[in-house]
Protein backbone atom coordinates (compact mmCIF):
# COMPACT_ATOMS: atom_id res chain seq x y z
CA UNK A 1 0.00 0.00 0.00
CA UNK A 2 3.34 2.36 0.84
CA UNK A 3 4.68 2.11 -2.89
CA UNK A 4 0.88 2.81 -4.35
CA UNK A 5 0.65 5.82 -1.99
CA UNK A 6 3.90 7.15 -3.50
CA UNK A 7 2.50 6.81 -6.61
CA UNK A 8 0.09 9.29 -6.11
CA UNK A 9 2.58 11.59 -4.48
CA UNK A 10 4.29 11.34 -7.58
CA UNK A 11 1.85 13.18 -9.27
CA UNK A 12 3.68 14.86 -9.32
CA UNK A 13 24.61 12.03 -38.99
CA UNK A 14 27.45 12.74 -38.18
CA UNK A 15 29.72 10.01 -36.96
CA UNK A 16 31.14 11.07 -33.85
CA UNK A 17 32.33 9.08 -30.70
CA UNK A 18 29.40 6.73 -29.67
CA UNK A 19 26.93 8.32 -32.07
CA UNK A 20 28.04 6.53 -35.11
CA UNK A 21 25.26 6.20 -37.77
CA UNK A 22 22.50 3.32 -37.49
CA UNK A 23 23.39 2.71 -33.74
CA UNK A 24 20.63 4.99 -32.68
CA UNK A 25 19.41 6.37 -30.14
CA UNK A 26 20.25 3.71 -27.08
CA UNK A 27 24.15 4.39 -28.12
CA UNK A 28 23.93 8.20 -26.89
CA UNK A 29 25.53 9.20 -24.28
CA UNK A 30 26.13 12.31 -22.43
CA UNK A 31 29.29 12.48 -23.83
CA UNK A 32 27.50 12.74 -27.37
CA UNK A 33 25.53 15.69 -26.10
CA UNK A 34 28.35 17.66 -24.98
CA UNK A 35 30.08 16.72 -28.74
CA UNK A 36 26.60 17.78 -30.21
CA UNK A 37 26.47 21.32 -28.47
CA UNK A 38 30.32 22.06 -28.74
CA UNK A 39 30.58 21.11 -32.41
CA UNK A 40 27.37 23.05 -33.43
CA UNK A 41 27.49 26.03 -31.12
CA UNK A 42 27.97 28.75 -33.70
CA UNK A 43 26.07 27.11 -36.38
CA UNK A 44 23.44 29.47 -38.05
CA UNK A 45 20.66 28.00 -39.82
CA UNK A 46 19.53 27.53 -43.32
CA UNK A 47 16.25 27.28 -43.17
CA UNK A 48 13.98 30.89 -41.86
CA UNK A 49 11.10 32.10 -40.98
CA UNK A 50 7.96 31.10 -43.01
CA UNK A 51 9.72 28.45 -44.09
CA UNK A 52 8.21 24.79 -43.97
CA UNK A 53 11.47 21.89 -43.41
CA UNK A 54 10.42 18.53 -44.54
CA UNK A 55 11.87 15.17 -44.37
CA UNK A 56 14.10 15.92 -47.79
CA UNK A 57 15.91 18.59 -45.35
CA UNK A 58 15.94 16.86 -42.22
CA UNK A 59 19.60 16.97 -41.69
CA UNK A 60 19.20 21.28 -41.48
CA UNK A 61 17.62 20.19 -38.31
CA UNK A 62 20.61 18.43 -36.49
CA UNK A 63 22.65 21.18 -35.22
CA UNK A 64 19.11 22.64 -33.28
CA UNK A 65 17.49 19.42 -32.48
CA UNK A 66 19.31 17.56 -30.06
CA UNK A 67 20.57 13.82 -29.91
CA UNK A 68 18.19 11.25 -28.81
CA UNK A 69 15.29 13.63 -29.95
CA UNK A 70 16.49 14.40 -34.02
CA UNK A 71 15.82 10.86 -34.70
CA UNK A 72 12.02 11.01 -33.73
CA UNK A 73 11.58 12.76 -36.43
CA UNK A 74 12.95 10.07 -39.00
CA UNK A 75 9.60 9.76 -40.70
CA UNK A 76 8.31 11.02 -44.17
CA UNK A 77 5.52 13.00 -43.37
CA UNK A 78 7.88 15.04 -40.68
CA UNK A 79 7.43 18.41 -41.29
CA UNK A 80 8.38 21.66 -39.12
CA UNK A 81 6.48 25.01 -39.70
CA UNK A 82 9.25 27.47 -38.55
CA UNK A 83 8.19 31.09 -37.39
CA UNK A 84 10.35 33.96 -36.43
CA UNK A 85 11.89 33.71 -32.88
CA UNK A 86 9.26 35.73 -30.63
CA UNK A 87 9.33 37.95 -27.61
CA UNK A 88 8.20 36.40 -24.67
CA UNK A 89 9.37 38.67 -21.81
CA UNK A 90 7.46 37.95 -18.25
CA UNK A 91 5.53 40.11 -16.52
CA UNK A 92 6.81 43.81 -15.79
CA UNK A 93 6.64 43.03 -12.26
CA UNK A 94 8.77 40.15 -12.07
CA UNK A 95 11.22 42.16 -14.18
CA UNK A 96 10.90 45.26 -11.70
CA UNK A 97 11.82 42.69 -9.52
CA UNK A 98 14.55 41.39 -11.30
CA UNK A 99 16.16 44.86 -11.59
CA UNK A 100 15.84 45.86 -7.59
CA UNK A 101 16.73 42.88 -6.10
CA UNK A 102 19.20 41.05 -8.47
CA UNK A 103 22.39 42.19 -7.05
CA UNK A 104 21.50 41.41 -3.43
CA UNK A 105 21.27 37.75 -4.35
CA UNK A 106 23.80 35.20 -3.41
CA UNK A 107 24.70 31.62 -2.52
CA UNK A 108 25.71 30.46 1.02
CA UNK A 109 28.37 28.17 1.40
CA UNK A 110 25.89 24.98 0.45
CA UNK A 111 24.17 26.62 -2.45
CA UNK A 112 21.43 27.85 -0.91
CA UNK A 113 20.10 31.50 -1.92
CA UNK A 114 20.71 34.07 0.69
CA UNK A 115 19.45 37.84 0.43
CA UNK A 116 16.77 36.49 -2.36
CA UNK A 117 13.33 38.85 -2.16
CA UNK A 118 11.83 38.18 -6.14
CA UNK A 119 12.50 38.39 -9.54
CA UNK A 120 15.29 36.46 -11.35
CA UNK A 121 17.84 35.90 -8.56
CA UNK A 122 20.94 36.07 -11.14
CA UNK A 123 21.02 37.82 -14.46
CA UNK A 124 22.19 35.86 -17.05
CA UNK A 125 24.81 37.60 -18.11
CA UNK A 126 26.80 36.78 -14.81
CA UNK A 127 26.19 32.73 -16.07
CA UNK A 128 29.85 31.73 -17.00
CA UNK A 129 30.52 28.17 -17.88
CA UNK A 130 33.93 28.81 -16.07
CA UNK A 131 32.33 29.53 -12.81
CA UNK A 132 31.67 26.30 -10.63
CA UNK A 133 28.93 27.77 -9.21
CA UNK A 134 26.68 29.01 -12.53
CA UNK A 135 25.29 25.52 -12.79
CA UNK A 136 23.40 26.16 -9.49
CA UNK A 137 22.40 29.74 -10.09
CA UNK A 138 21.24 28.65 -13.44
CA UNK A 139 19.01 25.83 -11.45
CA UNK A 140 18.08 28.60 -9.16
CA UNK A 141 16.59 30.82 -12.00
CA UNK A 142 14.63 27.86 -12.98
CA UNK A 143 13.21 27.20 -9.97
CA UNK A 144 12.24 30.72 -9.57
CA UNK A 145 11.34 31.68 -13.29
CA UNK A 146 7.89 34.01 -13.63
CA UNK A 147 4.84 31.62 -13.19
CA UNK A 148 2.39 33.88 -11.79
CA UNK A 149 0.39 32.31 -9.29
CA UNK A 150 0.96 29.38 -10.16
CA UNK A 151 -0.74 26.53 -13.04
CA UNK A 152 -4.03 25.26 -13.18
CA UNK A 153 -5.09 22.25 -15.20
CA UNK A 154 -8.87 21.37 -15.59
CA UNK A 155 -7.57 18.22 -16.93
CA UNK A 156 -4.18 16.72 -16.92
CA UNK A 157 -3.67 13.64 -18.81
CA UNK A 158 -0.90 10.69 -18.53
CA UNK A 159 -1.15 8.66 -22.06
CA UNK A 160 1.20 5.41 -21.70
CA UNK A 161 1.90 4.44 -25.49
CA UNK A 162 3.24 1.30 -26.75
CA UNK A 163 4.90 1.17 -30.19
CA UNK A 164 3.27 -0.63 -32.94
CA UNK A 165 -0.93 -0.62 -33.89
CA UNK A 166 -3.10 2.22 -34.58
CA UNK A 167 -4.36 4.68 -31.50
CA UNK A 168 -7.56 3.92 -30.89
CA UNK A 169 -10.15 6.41 -29.99
CA UNK A 170 -10.09 6.96 -25.74
CA UNK A 171 -12.97 8.09 -23.94
CA UNK A 172 -12.36 12.03 -22.76
CA UNK A 173 -9.05 12.62 -25.33
CA UNK A 174 -10.12 14.68 -28.02
CA UNK A 175 -9.75 12.21 -31.40
CA UNK A 176 -6.76 14.12 -33.13
CA UNK A 177 -4.74 14.27 -30.02
CA UNK A 178 -2.88 10.86 -31.65
CA UNK A 179 -2.56 10.70 -34.98
CA UNK A 180 -0.45 8.23 -37.40
CA UNK A 181 1.07 4.89 -34.94
CA UNK A 182 1.18 3.79 -31.31
CA UNK A 183 -0.88 1.92 -28.86
CA UNK A 184 -2.84 3.28 -26.08
CA UNK A 185 -2.18 1.18 -23.10
CA UNK A 186 -3.73 3.32 -20.62
CA UNK A 187 -5.51 7.00 -19.63
CA UNK A 188 -5.08 8.41 -16.56
CA UNK A 189 -6.51 12.20 -15.91
CA UNK A 190 -6.89 14.31 -13.09
CA UNK A 191 -7.40 18.09 -12.06
CA UNK A 192 -4.44 19.96 -10.63
CA UNK A 193 -3.36 23.48 -9.23
CA UNK A 194 -0.14 25.00 -7.67
CA UNK A 195 -0.10 28.03 -5.56
CA UNK A 196 3.08 30.14 -5.18
CA UNK A 197 3.19 31.75 -1.71
CA UNK A 198 6.75 33.47 -1.58
CA UNK A 199 8.59 35.44 -3.53
CA UNK A 200 5.51 36.66 -5.69
CA UNK A 201 6.97 39.66 -7.84
CA UNK A 202 3.37 40.90 -7.91
CA UNK A 203 2.96 41.96 -4.15
CA UNK A 204 5.25 44.17 -3.24
CA UNK A 205 2.46 46.02 -0.71
CA UNK A 206 2.67 42.97 0.87
CA UNK A 207 6.74 42.34 1.01
CA UNK A 208 6.56 39.72 -1.75
CA UNK A 209 4.12 37.02 0.46
CA UNK A 210 1.16 36.09 -0.34
CA UNK A 211 -1.37 37.15 2.71
CA UNK A 212 -1.91 34.07 4.51
CA UNK A 213 -0.89 32.28 7.90
CA UNK A 214 1.70 30.34 6.55
CA UNK A 215 2.96 31.65 3.17
CA UNK A 216 6.29 32.77 4.51
CA UNK A 217 7.01 29.25 5.16
CA UNK A 218 5.99 27.78 2.17
CA UNK A 219 7.24 28.33 -1.40
CA UNK A 220 4.17 26.60 -3.13
CA UNK A 221 1.16 24.16 -2.38
CA UNK A 222 -0.24 21.19 -4.73
CA UNK A 223 -3.63 19.55 -5.19
CA UNK A 224 -4.15 17.43 -7.43
CA UNK A 225 -7.42 14.64 -7.57
CA UNK A 226 -7.82 11.97 -9.98
CA UNK A 227 -11.20 11.99 -12.77
CA UNK A 228 -10.04 9.22 -14.63
CA UNK A 229 -9.96 6.10 -14.38
CA UNK A 230 -13.25 5.15 -12.61
CA UNK A 231 -11.27 2.73 -9.76
CA UNK A 232 -9.03 5.83 -9.43
CA UNK A 233 -11.77 8.67 -9.26
CA UNK A 234 -11.84 10.78 -6.23
CA UNK A 235 -8.16 10.24 -4.75
CA UNK A 236 -6.69 13.28 -4.05
CA UNK A 237 -3.49 14.73 -2.84
CA UNK A 238 -1.90 17.85 -1.11
CA UNK A 239 1.50 18.37 -1.00
CA UNK A 240 3.95 21.52 -0.22
CA UNK A 241 7.06 22.45 -0.29
CA UNK A 242 8.68 24.60 2.64
CA UNK A 243 10.59 27.86 1.63
CA UNK A 244 13.52 26.58 3.42
CA UNK A 245 15.28 24.42 0.90
CA UNK A 246 16.80 21.93 3.36
CA UNK A 247 13.72 21.10 4.45
CA UNK A 248 11.96 17.80 2.77
CA UNK A 249 8.65 18.09 1.09
CA UNK A 250 5.37 17.16 3.36
CA UNK A 251 1.98 15.49 1.46
CA UNK A 252 -1.09 14.06 2.81
CA UNK A 253 -3.99 12.06 0.63
CA UNK A 254 -7.29 10.69 0.65
CA UNK A 255 -7.86 7.88 -0.46
CA UNK A 256 -11.63 7.24 -0.99
CA UNK A 257 -11.58 3.56 -0.53
CA UNK A 258 -9.93 4.17 3.11
CA UNK A 259 -12.08 6.73 3.58
CA UNK A 260 -9.03 8.81 5.60
CA UNK A 261 -6.89 11.17 5.29
CA UNK A 262 -3.21 10.17 5.87
CA UNK A 263 0.03 12.03 5.41
CA UNK A 264 2.51 10.33 3.39
CA UNK A 265 6.35 10.73 2.44
CA UNK A 266 7.38 11.96 -1.15
CA UNK A 267 10.87 11.62 -0.49
CA UNK A 268 11.15 8.89 -3.14
CA UNK A 269 10.40 11.43 -5.96
CA UNK A 270 12.85 9.23 -8.37
CA UNK A 271 9.79 6.45 -8.63
CA UNK A 272 8.11 6.04 -11.87
CA UNK A 273 4.33 7.59 -11.57
CA UNK A 274 2.00 5.21 -11.93
CA UNK A 275 4.41 3.17 -14.25
CA UNK A 276 4.68 6.14 -16.61
CA UNK A 277 7.58 7.01 -18.22
CA UNK A 278 8.44 10.06 -15.56
CA UNK A 279 8.88 10.72 -11.89
CA UNK A 280 7.67 14.06 -10.04
CA UNK A 281 11.24 15.34 -9.96
CA UNK A 282 11.01 15.14 -13.75
CA UNK A 283 7.68 17.27 -14.26
CA UNK A 284 8.43 20.32 -15.89
CA UNK A 285 11.42 19.36 -16.85
CA UNK A 286 12.86 19.15 -13.00
CA UNK A 287 10.69 19.73 -9.80
CA UNK A 288 12.85 18.39 -7.07
CA UNK A 289 14.66 20.33 -4.68
CA UNK A 290 17.77 22.30 -5.45
CA UNK A 291 20.52 21.30 -3.06
CA UNK A 292 20.05 17.61 -3.56
CA UNK A 293 21.88 17.94 -7.31
CA UNK A 294 24.89 18.85 -7.75
CA UNK A 295 24.95 21.44 -11.08
CA UNK A 296 26.88 22.26 -14.09
CA UNK A 297 26.64 25.65 -16.86
CA UNK A 298 27.89 24.59 -19.90
CA UNK A 299 26.76 27.66 -22.10
CA UNK A 300 24.34 29.09 -24.43
CA UNK A 301 22.88 27.06 -27.70
CA UNK A 302 19.97 27.70 -30.00
CA UNK A 303 17.43 24.94 -29.91
CA UNK A 304 14.50 24.64 -31.92
CA UNK A 305 11.30 24.47 -29.51
CA UNK A 306 7.71 24.33 -29.90
CA UNK A 307 7.13 27.88 -27.75
CA UNK A 308 4.04 29.61 -28.94
CA UNK A 309 1.73 26.61 -30.15
CA UNK A 310 -0.87 26.79 -32.57
CA UNK A 311 -3.06 24.85 -30.99
CA UNK A 312 -5.60 24.83 -27.76
CA UNK A 313 -3.80 21.24 -26.58
CA UNK A 314 -0.92 19.25 -27.57
CA UNK A 315 -1.24 17.59 -31.19
CA UNK A 316 1.14 14.25 -31.69
CA UNK A 317 2.21 12.16 -34.90
CA UNK A 318 3.93 10.31 -36.83
CA UNK A 319 4.70 5.99 -37.18
CA UNK A 320 4.91 5.95 -32.90
CA UNK A 321 2.56 8.85 -32.80
CA UNK A 322 4.73 10.69 -29.85
CA UNK A 323 6.35 13.75 -31.34
CA UNK A 324 4.89 17.36 -31.80
CA UNK A 325 2.92 18.44 -34.85
CA UNK A 326 3.14 22.04 -34.18
CA UNK A 327 4.92 25.40 -35.25
CA UNK A 328 8.66 25.75 -34.39
CA UNK A 329 11.25 28.42 -33.50
CA UNK A 330 14.66 28.64 -32.48
CA UNK A 331 15.28 29.37 -28.77
CA UNK A 332 18.18 30.58 -26.73
CA UNK A 333 19.01 27.89 -24.22
CA UNK A 334 21.13 27.27 -21.48
CA UNK A 335 22.87 24.09 -21.29
CA UNK A 336 22.81 22.34 -17.86
CA UNK A 337 23.58 19.55 -16.36
CA UNK A 338 21.45 18.09 -12.99
CA UNK A 339 23.58 15.37 -11.28
CA UNK A 340 22.46 13.90 -8.35
CA UNK A 341 23.95 13.66 -4.60
CA UNK A 342 21.69 10.56 -3.87
CA UNK A 343 23.63 7.77 -5.53
CA UNK A 344 20.67 5.60 -5.27
CA UNK A 345 19.19 7.56 -8.14
CA UNK A 346 17.86 5.90 -10.92
CA UNK A 347 19.99 9.01 -13.46
CA UNK A 348 23.50 9.12 -13.48
CA UNK A 349 22.47 12.66 -14.81
CA UNK A 350 20.60 14.48 -16.77
CA UNK A 351 21.05 17.22 -19.15
CA UNK A 352 18.13 20.23 -19.71
CA UNK A 353 18.12 22.86 -22.25
CA UNK A 354 16.35 25.95 -20.36
CA UNK A 355 14.89 29.14 -22.68
CA UNK A 356 16.97 32.07 -22.06
CA UNK A 357 14.04 34.04 -21.66
CA UNK A 358 11.30 32.05 -19.96
CA UNK A 359 13.40 29.34 -18.39
CA UNK A 360 10.45 26.88 -19.08
CA UNK A 361 12.70 23.39 -20.15
CA UNK A 362 12.50 23.32 -24.06
CA UNK A 363 13.94 19.65 -24.02
CA UNK A 364 15.63 16.91 -21.48
CA UNK A 365 17.69 13.89 -21.50
CA UNK A 366 18.45 11.71 -18.83
CA UNK A 367 21.28 8.84 -18.88
CA UNK A 368 21.07 5.93 -16.65
CA UNK A 369 23.86 4.72 -14.40
CA UNK A 370 26.06 3.15 -17.48
CA UNK A 371 25.87 6.27 -18.91
CA UNK A 372 23.73 5.52 -21.51
CA UNK A 373 20.39 7.63 -22.75
CA UNK A 374 17.41 6.42 -21.00
CA UNK A 375 14.86 9.21 -21.46
CA UNK A 376 14.12 12.37 -23.12
CA UNK A 377 11.40 14.89 -22.61
CA UNK A 378 10.09 17.37 -25.80
CA UNK A 379 8.54 20.08 -24.38
CA UNK A 380 5.45 21.92 -25.92
CA UNK A 381 4.72 25.80 -24.98
CA UNK A 382 2.21 28.40 -25.18
CA UNK A 383 2.30 32.03 -25.13
CA UNK A 384 -0.42 33.09 -22.61
CA UNK A 385 -1.15 36.42 -24.28
CA UNK A 386 -2.12 34.39 -27.71
CA UNK A 387 -4.05 31.19 -25.58
CA UNK A 388 -6.89 30.47 -28.04
CA UNK A 389 -8.54 28.56 -24.63
CA UNK A 390 -9.19 30.07 -21.08
CA UNK A 391 -7.96 33.54 -22.52
CA UNK A 392 -9.53 35.10 -18.73
CA UNK A 393 -7.08 32.75 -16.72
CA UNK A 394 -4.08 33.49 -19.41
CA UNK A 395 -4.27 36.85 -20.87
CA UNK A 396 -1.99 39.48 -19.05
CA UNK A 397 0.00 37.54 -17.05
CA UNK A 398 2.57 36.77 -19.82
CA UNK A 399 3.58 33.21 -18.72
CA UNK A 400 5.32 30.85 -20.82
CA UNK A 401 2.37 28.24 -20.25
CA UNK A 402 3.36 24.37 -19.96
CA UNK A 403 0.76 22.71 -22.62
CA UNK A 404 2.27 19.30 -22.68
CA UNK A 405 5.26 16.72 -23.01
CA UNK A 406 6.40 13.90 -24.68
CA UNK A 407 8.43 11.84 -22.33
CA UNK A 408 10.12 9.20 -24.39
CA UNK A 409 11.81 5.46 -22.80
CA UNK A 410 14.31 5.14 -25.29
CA UNK A 411 15.67 1.74 -23.47
CA UNK A 412 11.67 0.20 -23.19
CA UNK A 413 10.23 1.68 -26.61
CA UNK A 414 7.35 3.33 -25.08
CA UNK A 415 6.33 7.08 -24.02
CA UNK A 416 4.40 8.81 -22.50
CA UNK A 417 2.35 11.93 -23.28
CA UNK A 418 1.55 14.35 -20.76
CA UNK A 419 -1.31 16.92 -22.33
CA UNK A 420 -2.79 19.97 -20.75
CA UNK A 421 -6.85 20.69 -21.04
CA UNK A 422 -8.25 23.90 -20.01
CA UNK A 423 -5.06 25.23 -18.32
CA UNK A 424 -3.97 28.72 -17.27
CA UNK A 425 -2.21 30.86 -14.35
CA UNK A 426 -5.68 32.44 -12.47
CA UNK A 427 -4.98 35.35 -10.10
CA UNK A 428 -6.03 33.67 -6.49
CA UNK A 429 -7.33 35.09 -3.95
CA UNK A 430 -6.42 34.81 0.01
CA UNK A 431 -10.43 32.83 0.49
CA UNK A 432 -9.19 30.68 -3.04
CA UNK A 433 -6.63 29.30 -1.16
CA UNK A 434 -7.95 29.06 2.02
CA UNK A 435 -10.99 26.59 -0.09
CA UNK A 436 -8.48 25.00 -2.26
CA UNK A 437 -5.39 24.00 0.40
CA UNK A 438 -7.42 23.27 3.40
CA UNK A 439 -6.18 19.91 4.99
CA UNK A 440 -9.71 19.54 6.63
CA UNK A 441 -11.15 19.81 3.10
CA UNK A 442 -9.32 17.05 1.45
CA UNK A 443 -12.49 14.86 1.30
CA UNK A 444 -14.81 16.40 -0.21
CA UNK A 445 -13.14 17.07 -3.94
CA UNK A 446 -13.40 19.40 -6.25
CA UNK A 447 -15.10 22.80 -4.83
Amino acid sequence: MTRGILFLAALFLWAEPGWAAGEGQRSITKETILQWVERYRDTQPQFKPGETVTAANREQLRPFLSPGYFEEFDFPEAEFAITPTGDYAPHQAYRDATEKFASQTRLAADGALEGYIAGRPFPNDRLDPQDPTAGIKAAWNFNYRWQHYGQKVEKFGWVLLHQGGTPSAQQGLPAGLITGGGTVERVLAQRYQRVYLSHLAMMPEHNYIFPVSDAAQLEWKDIAEFTDPYEMRGQRLLMQRAADPHLADQAWTYVPALRKVRRVSVEEKSDSALGSDTTFDDYYGFSGRVLEHNWKFYGWRQVLHVMNSQHAYPHYYGPKGRVPHDRWELRRCAVIEQIPKDPRYPYSSKILFWDAQTYETVVALAFDRAGKLWKVWGMQDSWSEAAQDEAEMNHGTFVARYLGVTVIDVKNEQATLSPTFGMGYPTVTPEDVARLYDLNKLTEGKR
